[in-house]
């Protein structure tokens, strides 16, 4: 059934609450020609597998900026930051322009006779858009349901004939390792704040929290469990976490202190990137082999000392100085500031455990066999 059959309709398909990002799908006779009054973005280009990227308008008023995903013709899907007020003034704009706002079973309904059952990656993506920390991990779960996987999964299948084994499992491999950094911009990137005591890590904890949230004294091993924050950084939304300080003496003291030492070094090997916060001379001789791969090494209270070493970043926590080099060093080392949002990727469990069997597989049956299970298979919600 085609759009045009449906009376122009709009829903939030997320749950009510603050979120980090929600969806609204748009549907039915007239949605485009909404969209073209509200939508101010450098592409104007509606045509279904489309991803735009832009702003939501109210005249000259800006609402929220915005992905949208170009599903079929007259069904869009507009994922915006998941400020209640933000969605609330979205859909009241949507409804300014005769768009009626309904519940999301009646767009769920539509789905159906879409037959997104046919497009198992659609689906998913409906469901993992609701749930991705940043607007940039919307936009690239949307590229992968007309273009991206949803692409690459049929060329692979229409051209299994003449392919070499070994390129598709390739292929396979490559879209597994874009993967893992298109990862960071759809969940909350793990990043320790780790070093020796009184080397000013609940200071940068503060300063980029944008509030009091560690206590700071000159006390070694005042910080003694660890405290978390969420932050959003210019590409990806980061948690950042306060530590205590690592010293082989306090760990000696007792218990408690003991246990604080294991806690940061179990935080070190689950996260995604180390900031360590030290003068040079601490951290190389109380890390040892503590220290991992994913680190930045970060020199603090540089406003102090006229003697700056040249093999790590300086900053000062107290006053500010070298912050922003800080935060783009954090996402070049992560692998996230150049990132082409137009990737082929993963971004379900699912779809990365299929390909990773298709890495393994030792004939074209079998192959065919995944690739075909990756379009239409069932979906595995966590």
């Amino acid at each position: 059934m085609s759009a045009k059959n449906h009376n122009c309709v709009a829903a939030l398909m997320t749950a009510k609450g603050a979120a980090a990002i929600s969806s609204i799908q748009l549907a039915g006779a007239g949605a485009e020609d909404i969209l073209k009054k509200i939508f101010k973005g450098k592409h104007f280009d509606f045509a279904t597998g489309s991803v735009l990227y832009g702003n939501i308008v109210d005249g000259e008023k800006v609402v929220d900026e915005v992905v949208i995903g170009c599903e079929a013709e007259d069904f869009f899907s507009i994922n915006c930051h998941g400020n209640p007020i933000i969605v609330e003034n979205i859909l009241e704009l949507l409804k300014k322009h005769n768009a009626r706002v309904t519940e999301a079973r009646e767009i769920l309904a539509y789905m159906g006779e879409q037959k997104y059952s046919d497009n198992t990656i659609a689906v998913e993506a409906q469901i993992a858009q609701s749930r991705s920390a940043t607007i940039y991990g919307a936009k690239i779960i949307q590229h992968q349901t007309k273009m991206g996987l949803l692409q690459a999964a049929n060329w692979w299948l229409e051209n299994l004939d003449t392919l070499e084994l070994d390129d598709i499992k390739e292929g396979a491999n490559q879209v597994l390792s874009d993967s893992k950094i298109a990862d960071l911009f759809i969940r909350n990137v793990k990043i320790v704040i780790a070093g020796p005591p009184n080397s000013g890590k609940s200071t940068l904890f503060n300063r980029l929290c944008g509030k009091e949230k560690a206590i700071v004294t000159d006390i070694a091993g005042t910080t003694r469990d660890w405290l978390s924050a969420k932050v959003r950084l210019k590409r990806i939304m980061a948690e950042f976490f306060d530590t205590a300080g690592l010293d082989h003496v306090l760990s000696g003291q007792n218990t408690i202190d003991a246990a604080s030492q294991g806690q940061v070094i179990e935080l070190i090997k689950n996260c995604d990137l180390v900031l360590f916060v030290a003068d040079s001379d601490s951290l190389r001789c109380r890390l040892g082999s503590v220290v991992p791969s994913n680190k930045l090494v970060v020199f603090n209270k540089c406003d102090l000392t006229r003697d700056l070493p040249t093999d790590g970043l300086c900053i000062s926590a107290k006053t500010g100085e070298g912050f922003g080099k800080l935060i783009t060093a954090v996402e070049k080392t992560l692998g996230v500031s150049y990132f082409d949002m137009k990737k082929t990727v993963c971004f379900t469990a699912r779809q990365k455990g299929i390909l990773k069997q298709a890495t393994g597989a030792g004939t074209k049956q079998q192959i065919k066999e995944l690739i075909t299970e990756l379009l239409k298979g069932s979906i595995i919600t966590p």
